[in-house]
């Protein structure tokens, strides 16, 4: 007579991802966003453009149609706009390779080296080009009423990062202010205007979609206290994540984490970007066709010198708006915008949470959790002399403090649910743990060595963060000299640009870090 054990779909599922946890161990340790994309965050700081660009289109291909093609491309994307600005000795060759000549026929004439303006536009398309694959990944995810349920599952037996990347507030601001950067470099004003007014409307969308957020985290919540967990004996178990969140070791552990990686914040409000606002302003106030525009320009103006009272040149920028609504145009105005530094990066820590509440095997075990991490490595100010005159830029956007004003919105949802992962995942272990010491001999042993794996290998934060974008945006707003030529300095640096004949023009420069040249281009703006 046979006798069947019957064995809990939840146990089974656990104990293939089990095998696949180790599997994954034995190949890849704990690869974490970070250590996929060290190689090209370190060629861009050093100034190996080539290599990054390379790197990024590597990483955006192979990420197709995956759970992490959204964050790919946007790395893609910025990677391939600082192609755009840099010069063209460290890229690769834009032109098409050459077709092999027939037998007995001569090899065919080179293709004409490209100019300048050519390898800077077909950058800045191709930047455009992997902004659009983004977005059109964002508005798919957007337009989902309801998150796929099955991707749910997953996660709560391995991990968040196991979930697809759907995009931060900041990343979808980000990505529609590139956008129109890049129109405005290629002359294209009426998109720049289209992707200018997406970028507004995200900044407003988000504020809807973190309470959403927050809804959705609370009443997963609810049904863990409501004891739709089962412990290691298959009774209902309930876990209150909120009562581990005030666990006396836990608690403090979470704060201190939170609050060292919120440090550099500062009141901007939520979901709002103060260069995108900037751009906005100063789209509006130069480029308007009529009154609402030029109000809209003023009052964009208005919105950033609240936010960044400290920054000289936002009050000339209002005043100038002001005199634009009353139809005095501005002109023989030079914007020097700077890009420095690295937004910073996300690495994990473990904290120990309290899983006595559902399984008495197991008093606490480790659950990582997220933490960002600043990158000090950068040029606080660039120099600029023009007309005898020196100037030098100064903040109107931290990125360090919009992602981290992200991070402290998302942290609420993102702890909860790591509490209730770890304590399933910590049940559906003991479960299983239970029946195999049950059944004597060496399975409880192997099993321990099996299980300790498989949450060694799946117990990773989500890393994920757009790291190409700069630490902060930084301005500054002189008067055209009259030799149309100006000297940028930042550290051991200089360089020297010549502007083209226009009433406004526009210098854009960017510098990874210390170690990274200086990246330039220009456009008139009008």
């Amino acid at each position: 007579m046979q006798h069947h054990t019957h064995t809990s779909p939840r146990i089974r599922r656990f104990r293939l991802i089990a095998g696949a946890g180790v599997l994954l161990l034995l190949l890849n340790g704990c690869a974490t966003y970070e250590s996929q994309t060290q190689g090209r965050v370190q060629a861009t700081k050093a100034g190996s453009l080539g290599s990054a660009v390379v790197q990024a289109d590597q990483q955006a291909k192979s990420a197709t149609g995956s759970k992490d093609e959204l964050i790919f491309r946007l790395e893609q994307g910025t990677t391939l706009r600082t192609a755009a600005l840099s010069d063209l000795a460290d890229l690769p060759d834009i032109r098409p390779p050459q077709p092999a000549p027939k037998k007995g026929e001569p090899a065919p004439e080179p293709l004409p080296e490209p100019t300048r303006l050519e390898v800077r536009n077909h950058y800045l398309t191709r930047s455009v080009d992997a902004f659009d694959q983004a977005e059109t990944k964002v508005n798919a995810w957007e337009e989902q009423a309801k998150v796929k349920v099955g991707a749910e599952i997953g996660a709560l037996v391995s991990n968040q990062a196991s979930l697809p990347y759907r995009g931060r507030a900041y990343d979808k601001v980000m990505m529609n202010t590139y956008k129109a950067l890049n129109y405005l470099a290629l002359g294209d004003k009426d998109k720049a205007r289209v992707e200018l007014n997406r970028s507004l409307q995200r900044q407003r969308d988000a504020v809807e979609a973190n309470e959403k957020r927050i809804a959705a985290a609370q009443s997963e919540a609810e049904l863990a206290r409501k004891g739709e967990l089962k412990d290691e004996k298959g009774k209902s178990a309930s876990y209150d994540s909120d009562k581990a969140m005030n666990d006396g070791r836990t608690g403090p552990a979470l704060q201190a984490a939170l609050n060292e990686s919120i440090a550099p914040m500062k009141p901007y409000g939520d979901y709002v970007n103060p260069f995108s606002v900037f751009l906005d302003g100063l789209f509006f106030t130069v480029l308007g066709e009529g009154g609402s525009d030029l109000e809209r320009g003023r009052k964009s103006f208005e919105r950033v010198a609240a936010m960044v009272p400290e920054n000289p040149y936002l009050k000339a920028d209002l005043d100038a708006a002001a005199s634009a609504a009353e139809g005095k145009a501005p002109e023989g105005v030079t914007y020097v915008i700077f890009e420095t530094g690295s937004a910073p990066s996300r690495t994990q820590l473990r904290i120990d949470i309290p899983t006595f509440i559902v399984t008495s095997n197991l008093a606490y075990v480790g659950a990582s959790f997220p933490k960002l991490v600043y990158d000090g490595n950068y040029h606080g100010a660039l120099g600029i002399t023009a007309g005898g005159e020196t100037f030098n830029t100064a903040t109107v956007s931290s990125m360090d403090s919009v992602i981290a004003n992200d991070f402290k919105n998302e942290w609420p949802t993102v702890v909860t649910k790591t509490l209730i992962t770890t304590a399933t995942k910590a049940i559906i272990q003991a479960a299983i743990q239970k029946e195999l010491n049950d059944r004597g001999g060496w399975a409880g042993m192997i099993g321990a060595v099996v299980l300790t794996a498989a949450n060694a290998a799946t117990n990773i934060a989500d890393t994920r963060t757009w790291q190409s974008l700069p630490k902060e945006f930084q301005y500054a707003r002189i008067p055209t000299p009259e030799s149309r030529e100006l000297t940028l300095a930042a550290g051991a640096e200089q360089k020297t640009v010549v502007l083209e004949p226009g009433a406004i023009n526009v210098v854009y420069v960017k510098s990874a870090s210390t170690t990274s040249p200086l990246y330039v281009s220009t456009f008139v703006l009008k």
